[in-house]
This record gives structure tokens, sequence and C-alpha cells, in this order.
């Protein structure tokens, strides 16, 4: 399939992971992609890795003048954006007890305001040209709650939200909204909550939690996103779409 034909996707925290994935899934079907993360060395790898045009940029997402900055140039290199698959986030494990308030502070600031501010930045060129789709990574984690995910927990249930009002506000003008809930994936976002826990015990955890057996791969989440961004979700919008295997069936 070629749907991202003559269409520029950009992808926040495209160095590893689900965003490196998508930049990949999002590039074979015929989009050039702008790859944004704070890894230089990671996000000029997954641009390498692209059969076709695209380009790595680094940008702290939380902070608003490099976030302006680097849309600024994306667009002066690509000539406007039509996808923004907004995914750079940070996992701080912790209770409420035990998470301090500048771990909290940086997870809305990453988690939250980051993904306000991409879509504050790709919002001009898409309603200008009357067609766009964004599509955050929210999580499972984000409609039921996890031990010790406090801050976590809460900033991707705060993105959920977020998704469903810029759904509301800006759907009628042309661009869509939605956001992917992953489960269990394996990827490295994971390893501060898995310190010292051995593969079995994993394996263990994830028979009892997850219906499928197994975790997700970064790719099956990509296969999600860009479905989402497709035309063949036109009638999709402000939706939180779960990819857990069955986690939250249970």
């Amino acid at each position: 399939m070629r749907r991202f034909e003559g269409r520029v996707a950009v992808v926040t925290g495209g160095a590893h992971g689900i965003g490196r994935a998508s930049a990949l899934r999002l590039a074979s079907e015929g989009a050039a992609v702008a790859v944004v993360d704070l890894n230089r060395e990671g996000a000029e790898e997954t641009a390498a890795l692209v059969d076709g045009d695209a380009a790595a940029f680094v940008c702290d997402v939380s902070d608003p003048d490099a976030v302006a900055g680097t849309f600024a140039r994306i667009r002066e290199r690509f000539g406007g954006i039509d996808v923004l698959h907004s995914n750079a986030g940070v996992l701080v494990p912790g209770g409420a007890d035990a998470t301090s308030v500048g771990d909290w502070d940086r997870t809305f600031a990453v988690n939250v305001r980051g993904m306000f501010l991409a879509a504050q930045a790709a919002l001009p060129p898409m309603l200008e040209r009357g067609r766009g789709a964004i599509v955050n990574t929210a999580s499972t984690s984000g409609i039921a709650a996890e031990p010790e995910l406090a801050a976590y927990c809460a900033s991707k249930a705060a993105v959920i939200g977020l998704t469903k009002q810029l759904a509301v506000d800006y759907s009628r003008r042309g661009v869509r909204v939605n956001c992917v809930c992953p489960g269990w994936i394996d990827t490295g976002f994971n390893d501060p909550v898995l310190e010292g826990v051995s593969d079995e015990e994993l394996q263990g955890l994830i028979d009892r939690m997850v219906p499928l057996g197994r975790q997700g791969t970064p790719e099956e989440i990509a296969s999600v996103v860009a479905f989402l961004a497709s035309d063949d979700a036109s009638l999709v919008t402000g939706h939180a779409l779960v990819a857990d295997g069955g986690l939250t069936a249970l």
C-alpha cells in the first residue's frame, strides 16, 4: 500500500522503539518522514534506515522554542506537514509517595506538554491545506491504572483527554486527531519498571495479564498508527484505540 504517497509525516520520539517502527512504516507507504528526537544519533540512524526521503531533527519536545523552531525547519525542508505521530515520552516509576515533584513535572512536560506543543506546531500547515492527521501515543496505563506509576498513568490519561479535545476543535476543519493505547510492548522504554525482573518472571506476568500471552512489537503498534493516520480511518477521530493483546479486557 502507498497510502501516504506525496505526504509528509513527522514522528517525535523517532530514535527507537515505536517511534522508529512508525517512521519506517509510514515511509514504506510513501511518506517523506521527519524523525524528531532528543537523541541525535538515534534519530539519524532511523532516518538512514528509511528507504526514501527522510531527515533527522534534534528537539526537546518539552521546550516551546525548540518545538517551534524544529517544526519551522521541517516545513522548510519538506514544504508542509500532513501527518504527526506524537510519540516522545518518558516513564518514571514510583507511587505518589515516592515520586518527586521534579519527576512529576518532567513526566508531564514531555508526555503532555510535548504533545500539546507538537500539535500546536503541526496544526497551522494542516489547517492551511484543510487536511491532516494527528496520532498521539497514549497507553493502556491511561485507561486502567497500574501500580507504582503515578506520574505516568496520570500523564497518559491526560494525553487521551487532550486527544479528544483536539478532535472536537479541529475535525470539522479537516484534521482528525486520535491516539493509540499500547499495552505491553517489547521495547527498551519499559526498562525502568523491569529492573531486576528476570525473563521468566516477565513471561509469568505476561501469561497472567495478557490473553494473547505475549508482548506486542513496535511494528504492530506502527501498523495501528498508520491506519489511524490514513484515509482508511476517515471516519475515526477523537478515539483512543487500544492495542494491548487483550490486557484491558481482563
